[in-house]
C-alpha cells in the first residue's frame, strides 16, 4: 500500500544508530580483538570492537549535524553496547556501566531529542540469554531509560521483557514499538521453548490492532532483524517465533511504515512479503559503528569477515504518514582517521540517488530488485556489496554475493532464499546443479560461522 507524504513534512529526520560495542580493554588487555593488534589505532582497529574515542566521536558527529539539519525529530537506538568479551571477562554489572554510560553520553550529547533505545544480545549476561519475563536487566535498564520511555506505565512493561511503545511527540499518529527481539535469536537457550517470550507477541498484535484502528502508523525497532543476514543467508530468528513474527508484520503490513535493526553490522534492505507480494513490510538494518571483524580457525585455514568502516544513518520522513524518503548514510574512513588522528565523518551515499529510486517504500526496493534479476543491474548490487561493508572503495562481489543480494531481499524464509540463489547460479552461468550445489555448502558453512559470532 502506498503511503500519502505531506509534502511540508519532507525534510523532518531521525537518526539509527547501532552496535557501539564499546571494549573497555581495548588499549589494554584488547579482549574483543580477534587478532594481534601491537599498535591500536586511536580511533579502533578493524580486528577489535570500538575504543571510546571512537564512540564519543559519533555521538559527538550526531550531535553536530542534529544543529546543523535542526529538524532532527528522534533517535533509534538499537541495541549491543558492549563488547564481544567472553562471559567469564564480563559481568551483569559491568554490563550495565557500559550501557549506562552510553546512556549518558546520548542524553546530554543530543540533549532535548528522544531517544527509542532497544537492548541488544551481547547486553545481556549471559551474552545472548534475553529473559522472557522479569530480569534484574530489564529493571535496571527500565530506570535508566525512564524518561524516554516516558509514560510511567510502560516502564514497567519494559521491566517485564525489555520492550515498550511510545507515540511520537513530533508526530502524534505515528508511535514508535521499540522491540525485544533477541527473545527469538537462535543463540538464545532461555527462551526456545516458550510460545509467546515474555507476552511480546500478544503485546505486538493489540499494539498494530489499536494503531490501525486509530488511523496511527508504526515504526518497528530492534536489534535482531527476521529477515536473514544477506551474507551467508544467516537465520537469526528460532523457526516458530519468525514464524509467528512474520505473520504479525503481514497481517498489519498497511499500519507499519518500515521496521529497522541492528545485529548484521552491515547495512542492508529487504522485503518481508507473502508468497504472492499482496502484503509486504520493508526491513532496513543500519551498519554498525564498531569496525570489528569475526575470525575463526578451521582446518583449511582462517575464514574471516570484511574490515568495514564505522557507519551511522539519518533517515527523511514524512511525520504525518511515516512514510520514509530517503536515507544518508555517513561514515568515517577508520584508516584515514587513525592514521591523521581526527575523525573526518563525510557521506558514504543516500539512498534514492544510488539505487535510481523514488524513495524508500517496498514499490521502489521492488524496482530495484526487478533490475538485478537475471544477473542484470550489476552496477547496483555492485553498490549494495560496497555499502554492506561501508566504504567507497570497490569491493569484490562475486555471482553468489549477488544472489544473495536479490534472494535475501525477497525472501525471508531461509531454505527458500538459498533455492533463489541455486536458480539465480543456474540462471547466470548454466552451470549443472553439482556446481551449484557446491557453491551452496559455502553458503551454508558461512552461515555456520557467522551465526555463532555476532
Amino acid at each position: 500500500m502506498l503511503l500519502t507524504i505531506n509534502k511540508a513534512s519532507y525534510f523532518c529526520q531521525f537518526w539509527h544508530v547501532t552496535d557501539f560495542h564499546y571494549d573497555t580493554t581495548y588499549f589494554t588487555d584488547q579482549l574483543s580483538c580477534n587478532d594481534d593488534v601491537p599498535t591500536p589505532g586511536p580511533y579502533g582497529d578493524y580486528w577489535c570492537d570500538s575504543p571510546w574515542r571512537l564512540v564519543q566521536s559519533t555521538v559527538d558527529f550526531m550531535a553536530a549535524k542534529t544543529r546543523q539539519h535542526k529538524n532532527v525529530d528522534f533517535v533509534i537506538w538499537t541495541g549491543d553496547t558492549v563488547a564481544h568479551i567472553a562471559d567469564s571477562n564480563t559481568s551483569l554489572s559491568e554490563n550495565l556501566r557500559i550501557i549506562e554510560r552510553v546512556t549518558d553520553l546520548l542524553e546530554h550529547g543530543l540533549a532535548g531529542i528522544p531517544v527509542y533505545a532497544s537492548l541488544g544480545n551481547h547486553d545481556f549476561y549471559p551474552s545472548d540469554q534475553a529473559e522472557g519475563g522479569q530480569s534484574e536487566i530489564y529493571r535496571a535498564v527500565g530506570d535508566m531509560w525512564k524518561d524516554w520511555i516516558g509514560n510511567h506505565s510502560h516502564v514497567p512493561r519494559f521491566e517485564s521483557g525489555g520492550f515498550y511503545s511510545k507515540t511520537l511527540t513530533s508526530a502524534p499518529t505515528l508511535r514508535v514499538l521499540a522491540l525485544n527481539t533477541n527473545l527469538y535469536y537462535t543463540s538464545n537457550d532461555v527462551t526456545e521453548a516458550m510460545a509467546d517470550p515474555g507476552g511480546q507477541f500478544q503485546w505486538m498484535e493489540q499494539q498494530l490492532k489499536d494503531a490501525r484502528a486509530s488511523g496511527h502508523k508504526v515504526l518497528l525497532t530492534g536489534h535482531v532483524p527476521a529477515a536473514p543476514l544477506t551474507h551467508g543467508l544467516v537465520n537469526w530468528f528460532y523457526a516458530a517465533h519468525k514464524t509467528r513474527f512474520v505473520n504479525i508484520l503481514l497481517t498489519y503490513s498497511d499500519v507499519i511504515a518500515a521496521t529497522h535493526f541492528g545485529h548484521d553490522h552491515q547495512d542492508g534492505f529487504k522485503i518481508i512479503q507473502n508468497s504472492d507480494g499482496s502484503r509486504a513490510v520493508a526491513q532496513f538494518t543500519a551498519p554498525s559503528v564498531t569496525p570489528w571483524r569475526y575470525k575463526i580457525k578451521t582446518p583449511s585455514g582462517d575464514v574471516s569477515g570484511a574490515p568495514h568502516n564505522p557507519g551511522v544513518r539519518l533517515v527523511e520522513y514524512d511525520r504525518d504518514s511515516g512514510a520514509h524518503l530517503d536515507y544518508h548514510q555517513f561514515y568515517i574512513n577508520l584508516t584515514d582517521t587513525n592514521r591523521q588522528n581526527q575523525s573526518n565523518w563525510a557521506k558514504l551515499y543516500s539512498f534514492k540517488s544510488a539505487y535510481d529510486v523514488s524513495d524508500m517504500s517496498v514499490t521502489s526496493m521492488r524496482a530495484i530488485f526487478a533490475r538485478i534479476k537475471d544477473g542484470k543491474g550489476r552496477a547496483y548490487t555492485s553498490r549494495y556489496c560496497r555499502h554492506a561493508v561501508v566504504s567507497k572503495m570497490d569491493t569484490p562481489c562475486s555471482d553468489e554475493m549477488r544472489g544473495e543480494v536479490y534472494c535475501a531481499g525477497l525472501h525471508y524464509d531461509v531454505p527458500k532464499a538459498r533455492q533463489c540463489v541455486d536458480q539465480y547460479l543456474l540462471r547466470l552461468s548454466g552451470a549443472d546443479s553439482l556446481m551449484v550445489n557446491v557453491n551452496l555448502m559455502t553458503l551454508a558453512a558461512t552461515a555456520f560461522i557467522v551465526k555463532w559470532l555476532l
